[in-house]
């Protein structure tokens, strides 16, 4: 069986996360199973087949979409392609998209959701499964995204809405249709590490930037001016409490510019860690002992270890991600002074305090919720017929 994995790459390591958590479960339930992804930029070659995976020839260019051809191809030609390490879409039995946030008008998806519903549909057709694994969806204002939404999501086998607005942003478009759900994020269910060579000497404040904080898209318009100086209050402050802290580049060039520009208004600049591994990245974050954050994922690879992460926001997902782990008291306003980010910061750092306490207990919580989503994934896609039988869960 060969099942393609959707919107991860190897850059954004919440991206990357997603797809090891993926690839994880699927291989301890499908021992055979294989796993396809489209070649891409942030998805080269060398990683691709590392993983390994089969490279998905995409017949899709701006609103062209081929890959309806695939269908149509010989045995003998797909034979010598896969000779070669290429498979296209005949060849999937299954899709799981884990784009994360790729449909919203908070992104440049127009074209993204037009393909969608033609795959969809073929999808459907094909006695296939297309699932969406709990993701960020909406907002949707644009008529033509609204009616492909409304027309195709009843054609997927199942879709996971993250959180409460997400369900309602699709929702209001297709109703409630059966195969739609609520399910938090997912990656809660996999382990970290710290190699010896990046153990930690002394207490450490992990600082993850984004860069979509000071981007125009921010819909929190004050923290494109405020952001930065708010960084460096923090990372001064931490200093104080005795703290070392540290810039964690969560996703790639951009943020490392973020860094640099950051690390130039310090007196004394502080260091960067990069990782490639997204689980040693997750182990950096569980190994901190105060975490700064602004990656999604980066916020639930603290919050799912019971660590009072203090938060920033550019966009709705946030706010209630914050608010499934009770910890809206560590999300700070776009208007935070200094004197109120130095109380939460220490209040941050108070294991005893009860919002602390709280943090911990919503992570079991949450986390017995990613099990279900996958109790419920294996649910849905038995009953496909193109599963193989001898690979469905018992």
């Amino acid at each position: 069986m060969i099942v393609e994995i959707k919107g991860v790459e190897f850059e954004n390591k919440g991206a990357q996360l997603m797809l090891a958590a993926i690839m994880s479960e699927l291989k301890a339930t499908w021992p055979e199973v294989e796993f396809a992804l489209v070649p891409s930029g942030k998805a080269t070659y060398i990683q691709r087949a590392a993983l390994p995976a089969w490279q998905k020839l995409s017949l899709r260019k701006h609103l062209v979409d081929a890959n309806a051809l695939s269908y149509f191809l010989p045995m003998w030609v797909r034979k010598k392609l896969k000779a070669w390490g290429i498979v296209t879409e005949v060849d999937v039995d299954m899709i799981i998209d884990a784009s994360g946030f790729s449909y919203s008008d908070q992104w440049p998806s127009k074209i993204r959701i037009y393909h969608l519903k033609n795959e969809l549909k073929r999808y459907k057709r094909q006695g296939r499964p297309y699932i969406f694994m709990p993701q960020a969806f909406g907002p949707f204002t644009t008529d033509s995204s609204r009616t492909r939404i409304a027309e195709s999501f009843k054609y997927a086998a199942m879709i996971c809405a993250r959180e409460k607005q997400s369900y309602h942003n699709i929702a209001e478009l297709t109703g409630e249709i059966p195969n739609l759900y609520q399910y938090g994020d997912f990656t809660n269910l996999i382990d970290g590490f710290v190699p010896p060579h990046l153990a930690f000497d002394g207490p450490q404040a992990c600082i993850i930037p984004n860069k979509n904080m000071t981007n125009p898209r921010n819909a929190n318009k004050a923290w494109i001016t405020s952001y930065e100086s708010m960084l460096v209050a923090a990372i001064k402050y931490y200093r104080e409490k005795g703290l070392t802290p540290f810039f964690l580049n969560h996703e790639g060039v951009e943020d490392g510019q973020l860094i640099s520009r950051v690390n130039g208004q310090l007196d004394e600049p502080i260091d960067v860690v990069f990782e490639s591994d997204p689980l040693v990245v997750k182990g950096i974050i569980a190994s901190s002992n105060a975490v700064l954050c602004s990656r999604y994922h980066g916020c639930i690879s603290a919050l799912s270890k019971g660590i009072a992460c203090i938060g920033t926001s550019w966009s709705h997902k946030y706010e209630l991600l914050y608010e499934q782990y009770a910890a809206s008291d560590f999300l700070l306003p776009p208007d935070v002074s200094n004197m109120e980010l130095k109380k939460i910061i220490d209040l941050s750092l108070d294991v005893d305090a009860s919002q602390v306490r709280e943090i911990s207990k919503q992570a079991s919580l949450i986390r017995a919720e990613a099990q279900e989503m996958w109790e419920q994934f294996y649910s849905v896609v038995e009953k496909f017929d193109k599963i193989p039988e001898q690979q469905k869960p018992c």
